[in-house]
């Protein structure tokens, strides 16, 4: 495991949440239900992970969070603010004009191909017209804007200094050009190959360049840098999680599904591009979890996640706005959490 030295410990303990779309957010909103935060003195979050994290640390309740999924709005009376829902039409709001460019743009490519036939007589024309339309997608970084929510999280929180939040915050990214992970937090400022710790970046812009799903949303420009989604140079980043607290917990959702029978081919290809994405993150998780342990077995690590034959939470939708669904994930959740600690209890009795 690469050693972060500049971090320093705190008393209390670190939570690592994921990231997953909405899925993950309720997902996580259940897990908290079930451990409290009162002993939480980091809170260590990617994409969905930062977005609870990021009320979470400023104060917002659990209640709060969870009474939003049926109301369009929730007032904040500690705040004495309204906090708005989330919706699917704020979420994928499209970059029209980019969108419209990047039409004309193939558009063209494909009158050109069209004019270009006689040429490629005794050729692999479809070949060709695949390499033709690739090659002119370069008008558009993403077909939507994330600015929605990032306004959200902005009106929704008192302040968007990572100083004022409660409990330490550390939001994660990736480095589009250089392959680094960033993490956003208020109290380290440093860079090395692998690193870059940023302070100075308000919670609310941080939230959206963690949120940056490649191909679905812009990335996002901070201090003359691009940022994506902080899972993908590392996923989870629970090593922050463990310099910075004795007990950490980590909480995700990247769970592939073990039908007792059929198979995930019969489920169709979406599910089958879910199940494989799944597999190579855990495979991810899997091996951090035994350097962790490996490396820190004073460290009280908890890990939470779905059970692997739970084919309802496995095929809600990664973005689902209906309540029936997010109160479905919710429960999921604290089903997750109630079992790790069941099982951490068989392990101290015996």
């Amino acid at each position: 495991m690469r050693e972060l030295p500049l971090l320093q410990r705190k008393p209390g303990t670190a939570l690592v949440l994921s990231g997953g779309a909405t899925k993950a957010f309720y997902f996580h909103l259940g897990v908290l239900k079930v451990l409290g935060i009162d002993d939480v003195s980091s809170i260590v979050g990617t994409s969905a992970g930062a977005v609870i994290g990021a009320f979470v640390a400023s104060g917002i309740d659990l209640h709060t969070l969870e009474s939003a999924i049926h109301q369009k709005q929730v007032y904040l009376p500690r705040f004495d603010t309204w906090m708005r829902t989330m919706t699917s039409d704020m979420l994928f709001r499209p970059q029209y004009g980019d969108v419209l460019r990047q039409v004309l743009a193939t558009g063209w490519s494909g009158f050109r191909f069209a004019l270009s036939l006689p040429r490629l007589f005794n050729k692999d024309m479809l070949a060709e017209l695949i390499d033709s339309i690739l090659h002119s997608q370069s008008h558009v970084s993403a077909f939507f804007d994330e600015g929605a929510l990032e306004k959200l999280v902005q009106a929704s929180l008192p302040s968007s200094n990572f100083a004022d939040a409660e409990i330490d915050l550390y939001i994660t990214a990736t480095a589009l050009d250089r392959s680094q992970r960033a993490v956003f937090n208020a109290r380290y400022d440093f860079e090395d190959d692998h690193n870059l710790f940023m302070t100075g970046v308000p919670i609310h812009t941080a939230v959206r360049a963690s949120s940056a799903i490649p191909g679905m949303f812009e990335p996002v420009r901070i201090a003359g840098r691009y940022f994506i989604d902080g899972e993908f140079k590392q996923t989870l980043s629970a090593d922050v999680g463990i310099q910075v607290a004795d007990r950490v917990v980590i909480s995700h959702t990247y769970q592939p599904l073990q039908l007792k029978t059929g198979s995930v081919r019969d489920l169709g290809w979406v599910n089958i591009l879910k199940q494989s994405t799944f597999m190579v993150l855990r495979e991810r998780i899997a091996t951090w979890h035994e350097i962790y342990e490996r490396e820190h077995p004073d460290k009280k690590i908890l890990w939470i996640e779905p059970d692997v034959d739970d084919v309802e939470f496995f095929l809600a939708p990664e973005f689902s706005f209906r309540p029936e669904i997010q109160t479905m994930l919710i429960q999921t959740g604290e089903r997750a959490a109630l079992r790790a600690l069941e099982q951490v209890s068989v392990r101290e009795r015996n």
